[in-house]
């Protein structure tokens, strides 16, 4: 064991927090030379990029007839300010918005863009990916995804998120986001004002991506697909596996038309076809050599864990323009690969059937939690924040030591690991963390839907969500039916809770159904407000918006859910 020195001391856990002037410092130069200030760019005749504004790019197509808008921005605060900005250079109406993909910030601000008559262009696969983002697990990826965009860190300890000007996560609570008018799956094509304009379904960081590409000026728009950073292979803010295959092919397809221009979606535009192809052919080649790495690495029985520590990429890729490690990482996508393919199982027996209390049971192996408390510290004082990180974290998870005591030096070794790290995401996730130790967490707004997208929004959401939102333990012992009649669309509903469980069936009640304890007959736009928290109940009943056969019931029932989005 690795104790403390007897003379050395505690650390001083009041002392400034190096947040990590090397991290900060690379991270600093990739923000001024990949995004650089607030800008709009002329790329090429007619096509317009705004840097800078947002976490995203939005390109304005000019047209003979109006402008066509790829990528709305995060939140209508951000929209209206690049809207400005295109409207002094290349001002007119806006003919159609295209979603490269539905990830909110390319979406969330299209409310300030789309205008009567306006077609919003999307692939098919799009509505399901942006619902999830509003689905079951909302709270825990917006939770996440607040740590990683760094919510509530100063800019001088993450001056940019890698991909374009800082999340503003608060602001992205009011959503913009207007649904597709036309879908299309494999390619499709319109034109506006004599411009043909290409959109070509391209899965990749997501399965609803598409790529735009303008033909005649040979101009390419490949969305989240490539940006100057290495790919996004796994976000830590929680995902499903990204589709590694299906990306290679899509870049592929992008190389195939042989760009003179690249404009993503984040980072600055690449010119030149020489460029263009060097940075689609790196990116590609980066992802199947990582690809490869795991099915060779688990093919040979090689851990998961090993194939973490061991895996890199090749000198000719990692040091090619546009992969350093700043927004994706290589460790991260190498164990979402393998999971993604395997599952979570990596073949080591001991892995089926782990012992109970593991961690309370392997610190008293080593000396008891003082013990493990002071080895952390004296981990911290040399400079190895990473193991102390780790102990600390053990300690966490075994509840042998307070928080009082625990929090404040996990918070400093948090910060002393982000000391070397220029990852956006893993910083920002470091740093944030480390101050919701010490001032508490900072809160997850409650997201504010308007009246048009509450209107879009499908019903079947709203019951994707309603079970992870029973009381479940409250509701253990019950054994209740509600029937829901809704109208404007009609249809009718009925919901069952058996013994913390939520069943809910269109139509006729299934076998075994006990008879409903109360019928609420309600609009089905008054039903999603309803259960988004838009709307109290008492203030529907008021409005006679709502009725029950048994109000009692109806309020028994429904007060066995938590409100609110």
């Amino acid at each position: 064991m690795d104790a403390a020195a007897p003379d050395a001391g505690p650390p001083d856990l009041d002392a400034p927090a190096d947040a990590g002037v090397g991290g900060v410092e690379a991270l600093a130069a990739h923000c001024a030379s990949a995004i650089g200030p607030p800008r709009v760019e002329e790329v090429a005749p007619d096509v317009f990029v705004a840097i800078g504004y947002d976490l995203a790019n939005t390109i304005l197509l000019r047209t003979a007839d109006g402008n066509v808008i790829v990528d709305a921005g995060m939140s209508p605060a951000r929209a209206r300010a690049t809207r400005a900005a295109l409207d002094a250079v290349a001002p007119g109406p806006v003919r159609a918005v295209i979603y490269t993909h539905s990830h909110i910030d390319h979406v969330g601000g299209a409310s300030v863009w789309v205008e009567p008559g306006t077609e919003v262009w999307a692939t098919e696969a799009f509505l399901a990916h942006l619902l999830k983002q509003y689905g079951a697990f909302r709270e825990a990826e917006s939770a996440r995804g607040a740590l990683q965009f760094g919510q509530g860190l100063p800019d001088e300890a993450l001056p940019c998120s890698a991909l374009g000007r800082r999340a503003d996560v608060d602001a992205a609570l009011e959503t913009g986001v207007r649904l597709p008018t036309h879908t299309f799956s494999g390619e499709a094509a319109l034109e506006v004002g004599g411009t043909v304009i290409q959109l070509v379904e391209a899965h990749g960081e997501t399965h609803d991506q598409l790529f735009v590409w303008l033909p005649a000026a040979g101009v390419l728009l490949p969305g989240d697909n490539v940006y100057a950073a290495f790919p996004n292979l796994y976000t830590i803010r929680g995902t499903s596996p990204r589709p590694v295959d299906a990306w290679i092919a899509s870049l592929d397809a992008m190389r195939a038309r042989d760009p003179a221009i690249l404009v993503p979606s984040h980072t600055a535009p690449i010119v030149g076809r020489p460029e263009v192809q060097a940075r689609l052919t790196a990116c590609r080649d980066a992802i199947q050599w990582l690809r490869d790495a795991v099915v060779r690495g688990a093919n040979a029985g090689v851990s998961v864990d090993a194939l973490v520590e061991t895996t890199r990429l090749p000198p000719h890729l990692a040091d090619a323009p546009g992969l350093a490690e700043l927004y994706g990482q290589v460790d991260w996508s190498v164990r979402a690969l393998y999971d993604g393919a395997l599952g979570w199982f990596d073949g080591r027996p001991e892995r089926l059937y782990p012992p109970s209390d593991v961690d309370a049971r392997e610190i008293e192996l080593m000396g008891g939690p003082e013990a493990v408390l002071a080895t952390a510290e004296s981990a911290l004082r040399r400079g190895d924040a990473r193991f102390a990180a780790h102990l600390l974290g053990r300690l966490r998870d075994a509840g042998l030591v307070d928080a009082a005591t625990l929090d404040p030096r996990r918070a400093q070794a948090l910060r002393a690991v982000a000391g070397s790290v220029a990852n956006s995401n893993g910083r920002a996730y470091l740093l944030a963390s480390a101050l919701a130790l010490t001032e508490g967490p900072h809160p997850v707004g409650q997201v504010v839907f308007d009246d048009a997208f509450v209107a879009e929004l499908p019903v079947s959401v709203i019951f994707e969500v309603m079970p992870g939102r029973l009381k479940a333990e409250q509701a253990q012992a019950e054994h209740l039916a509600l029937a829901l009649v809704l109208t404007a669309p009609d249809a009718r509903y009925t919901l069952t809770i058996r013994r913390g469980v939520l069943e809910v069936v269109e139509g006729a009640p299934l076998p075994g159904t006990p008879a409903p304890i109360s019928t609420i007959t309600t609009s089905t736009d008054t039903w999603k407000r309803l259960t988004l928290g838009l709307l109290a109940p008492a203030a529907a009943l008021g409005e006679g918006r709502l009725q029950a056969s048994d109000l009692p019931g109806a309020l028994r029932f429904l007060g066995l859910f938590r409100t609110g989005t």
